[in-house]
């Protein structure tokens, strides 16, 4: 698949029960180092990567399920939130909340 040639990480988002990537592109993609697939609805939509997994290595591809990042992903959601409620005047964008992710790692 000439969409992931030097590509290190996929977050798969699409439609509820809809697979993006199978498993014989994920392998085949050279350059992958992390997948995270956000899908929790069969047919999950990176095949081969099960809904709980957390860091499972699948051929030297770290991999992630939707219910294996839910805990992280709803920590960063709240931290963001209850950050808004500081000030009314604040913009969190994608490098704030990284930041804000990074110190709950």
């Amino acid at each position: 698949l000439a969409a992931l040639e030097g590509v290190n990480l996929v977050i798969c988002a699409g439609a509820a029960g809809v697979q993006l990537l199978s498993a014989e592109a994920r392998a085949a993609a050279g350059d992958l180092r992390v997948a995270i697939d956000l899908n929790a609805v069969p047919p999950l939509g990176i095949e081969g990567i099960q809904v709980h997994d957390r860091a499972a290595d699948y051929a030297g591809v770290t991999c992630y399920g939707a219910v294996g990042v839910g805990g992280m992903k709803m920590k960063v959601h709240k931290a963001a939130i209850r950050q808004l409620y500081q000030s009314n005047d604040q913009v969190l964008d994608a490098a704030a909340i990284y930041g804000l992710a990074a110190k709950l790692a």
